[in-house]
């Protein structure tokens, strides 16, 4: 039996100062394009450009300074800014009344094994036109 749920999704709200400010370098050095970087796309990218460059970044101890921090640090609030930036939420609301809606919304929050009680019915689930499992595994981290 097909039951249907709508889908409301929001991009999360939290944003942060470093996504709301823009960068740029100071001159044409490399490292001033690898703070850049640092600051917009985080360590990881930010390491990349500066191995282009043959500029060493440690993980552990200070190596280059940005505007008087350490790129570790500006390119952390980075890596915080772009993950809070892709979280998004999905609140699931129920078309119908049924049980097997109910259902389907209960799995999402809380996983498969909370509806392994009804048995038979929950094997045979489909929410959204798509089984109970791959429901789940597609919206059960993001509902709220």
């Amino acid at each position: 039996m097909f039951k249907s749920l709508s889908l409301i999704v929001a991009l999360s709200t939290v944003t942060s100062v470093s996504a709301q400010v823009e960068y740029t370098p100071a001159n044409a050095s490399a490292e001033s394009k690898v703070c850049v970087i640092a600051a917009q796309q985080g360590l990881s990218a930010a390491r990349t450009e500066a191995q282009k460059h043959g500029i060493f970044i440690s993980r552990f101890s200070q190596t280059l300074v940005c505007n008087g921090k350490d790129v570790r640090e500006i390119a952390k609030q980075a890596d915080q800014s772009i993950q809070e930036l892709a979280e998004k939420k999905v609140a699931l609301i129920a078309k119908t009344p049924s049980a097997e809606t109910e259902l389907c919304i209960k799995a999402a929050k809380d996983g498969v094994a909370s509806i392994a009680v009804h048995g038979h019915k929950a094997r045979s689930l489909r929410c959204n036109d798509m089984p109970v499992k791959e429901f789940v595994k597609q919206y059960g981290k993001t509902a709220i």
